[in-house]
């Protein structure tokens, strides 16, 4: 009889299913049009030229590689398809081409784009005027909302400016402002014209100028349309919540016993507007990691656009689709799109195109796709410490969260295995990139997400409904308000409490050497905790001292199994050498079966065939999937074959049916 599943047994194994397959056609591309994109946009703008003459190398690449597979595919009609007759298993080949020119168009698209971006920036006129000294006068458009910077020995406000024109020119250039404190009064698409001397910046920074302490700005015309509407929302969630807002209004809460930032924390949690957070609560939600909760995400989306499809379940599908697009469209506007944004509302687009088409949406391919088209959309996210942090850890979210809740189901329950698995992976995918910007490790970032995670989708919801209800009701907009600014209380208590603690914040080495360090470190940690590297190092353990040492720490070393004994070893003829005396090993016996039987296996273990097709021959895992198995039919009158091998006499044969057509068909049918 077969052994009940135990708990320290893999999930697929407890469930009887085979393990879902992982889908890695599009990682290829992904990785290689990030790749180019970080390569392009790290050159000086006047080396277009160079970037160009890549993208059309691709271009030709990719052609030949096309007109060769396509010269040199195989006639179908010599493939032999009788059952049991040799394959050449061309689906192998035809896989791996098909990645590569998928991967050679991704490349070309990003480096065609960058180079175009490359030629305009080579021409505007505000490059130009980064080379001369001198003051010019700019009109353009506040882009991101001012961002205040306080440091001991100054306060600097940083914001981004989208250049219209320069002394009458047109432009269409970004410029990046360090200036002082009158920069504060201005809210994302304000009309300003600017006096300044603009420097150059670094060639892989989006931002073509620098603007500094010495510009002087005046306000033209404030923001209005659709980025009016925004600011007013965006006001109205503040004085709900009671941050300061430069005034009160009707609408704004009381002092209530909440920890100081609380209040300015809710509208950077639900719209990623934190301008008013106190300089003490930043700093304690950056040592402890909890800085992504202001930076809307992947999860304000999933949050929003899960409620909606759940609550549209009756709808027909290709109307939720359109009514989740539009809700995804309005969210992007309300909390003013940035990287994380983009990419979050690029993999939301594709889970909705799967939705309206009757498919289950794969996440890793939706992220694949994203990332291709936003750096087709922008090369120059390819060197945003955002962007990569957001890609980093939705991407060991997706791969590694349920592997390591299955690890830990072993020994917690089930709800606290997956509540701690999500920000350990998190924090481990993003451990890297953060030792970039800051060479420390913190020893409390996991508890600390722990905790703060149950509270963040009350103050996402109530936040966003605050926000839309402050300018028709402002006094329901406060009682909504209520729930998220006390979730915000307890998100401030959570991050001060860890980040005063022992080990908070410990020293890493710093720069590209500190990052490879912790992903080495990661790498053993996760060797380590793998049952069969656990089961080697306590046979290595186990051995006594002296013989035998040196080769299993080899074969740990390499990974190699030592060879099978007892019945699963091989059997080896007497030696006629031996002793008399001694008896001869005997060869195992061979297992008996019934004739026409077969030796059946689970649908998940790796003998069974695997799908021979393209989108799974190569960049899938070689876990099949069960097909329902079709049941044969047989004509009426008929007999099945026989089991064992009789003469060729006539009279032996089986009777053949009666039925139709029975001269042209086989004795019996299947």
């Amino acid at each position: 009889s077969a052994l009940a599943p135990s708990r320290r047994d893999p999930p697929h194994v407890r469930s009887g299913k085979a393990p879902e397959a992982l889908d890695l056609r599009l990682l290829p591309p992904a990785l290689g049009a990030w790749a180019a994109a970080f390569w392009a946009v790290g050159r000086p703008a006047a080396a277009w030229s160079a970037v160009a003459a890549a993208a059309l190398a691709c271009l030709g690449a990719a052609i030949l590689l096309a007109v060769a597979v396509l010269r040199r595919r195989p006639p179908r009609h010599r493939a032999d398809h009788r059952p049991g007759a040799p394959q050449d298993r061309p689906e192998t080949i035809g896989s791996a081409t098909a990645s590569l020119l998928v991967c050679l168009v991704a490349i070309c698209g990003v480096l065609a784009v960058g180079a175009a971006q490359m030629w305009s920036r080579s021409l505007d006129p505000l490059t130009a005027a980064t080379t001369r000294p001198g003051f010019v006068t700019l009109i353009g458009t506040i882009a991101e909302q001012p961002r205040v910077s306080a440091t001991p020995r100054a306060t600097t406000v940083i914001t981004i400016l989208d250049v219209e024109s320069l002394e009458g020119r047109p432009c269409r250039q970004r410029a990046i402002v360090l200036a002082g404190q009158e920069w504060a009064r201005l809210e994302m698409g304000d009309r300003v014209r600017v006096h300044a001397s603009p420097e150059a910046t670094d060639p892989g920074r989006r931002e073509a100028a620098l603007i500094g302490r010495s510009a002087s700005v005046r306000l033209l015309e404030p923001a209005s349309g659709t980025l009016g509407a925004v600011t007013a929302l965006r006001r109205g969630l503040a004085q709900a919540a009671g941050a300061p807002t430069g005034g009160a209004s009707p609408g704004q809460a009381p002092p209530g016993p909440w920890p100081a930032g609380s209040r300015e924390l809710v509208p950077g949690v639900a719209l990623g507007d934190d301008h008013a957070l106190p300089a003490s609560v930043r700093q304690d939600m950056r040592t402890v990691s909890m800085t992504h909760l202001t930076a809307v995400s992947g999860q304000h989306v999933a949050i929003v656009l899960g409620l909606c499809l759940a609550a549209l379940g009756v709808v027909p599908r290709r109307w939720r689709a359109l009514i989740g697009a539009l809700l995804l469209a309005g969210l992007v506007i309300l909390v003013r799109p940035s990287g994380s944004v983009l990419r979050s509302a690029a993999m939301g687009s594709v889970m909705l195109l799967g939705v309206a088409a009757g498919r289950r949406a794969t996440a890793l391919p939706s992220l694949c796709t994203a990332i291709v088209l936003l750096l087709l959309i922008d090369p120059w996210q390819a060197r945003d410490y955002g962007f990569a942090l957001s890609v980093s850890a939705t991407a060991g979210i997706l791969l590694g969260q349920r592997p390591v809740a299955a690890a830990l189901s072993r020994h917690l329950p089930r709800w606290a295995a997956t509540a701690v698995a999500l920000p350990l992976v998190a924090q481990a995918a993003c451990a890297p990139i953060l030792i970039l910007l800051q060479p420390s490790v913190g020893a409390w970032s996991v508890p600390a997400n722990v905790l703060a995670a149950p509270v963040v989708p009350l103050v996402t919801v109530c936040g966003v409904l605050a926000a839309l209800i402050a300018p028709l009701w402002p006094a329901a907009a406060w009682i909504i308000a209520w729930p998220a600014t006390a979730g915000c209380a307890w998100l401030v208590a959570v991050a001060g409490a860890f980040a005063h603690l022992p080990g908070a914040q410990m020293a890493w080495p710093a720069g590209i050497t500190g990052a490879l360090g912790a992903a080495g470190a990661e790498a053993v940690a996760l060797a380590l905790a793998h049952p069969g590297a656990r089961r080697r190092c306590a046979c290595l353990l186990r051995r006594p001292p002296g013989a035998g040492r040196l080769p299993g720490i080899l074969r740990a070393a390499v990974g190699r199994r030592p060879p099978p004994r007892g019945r699963l070893g091989p059997w080896h003829p007497p030696d006629p050498r031996a002793p008399a005396g001694r008896a001869a090993p005997e060869a195992p016996a061979p297992r008996q079966e019934s004739p026409g039987t077969r030796q059946s296996s689970p649908r998940w273990s790796s003998s069974a065939p695997g799908r021979r097709s393209w989108p799974t021959a190569l960049w899938r895992s070689s876990w099949p999937r069960p097909r329902p198995r079709t049941p044969r039919r047989r004509s009426r009158g008929s007999r099945p074959p026989p089991m064992r091998p009789t003469s060729s006499t006539p009279s032996s044969r089986p009777p053949c049916s009666e039925s139709r057509g029975s001269s042209s068909s086989p004795p019996w049918s299947r």
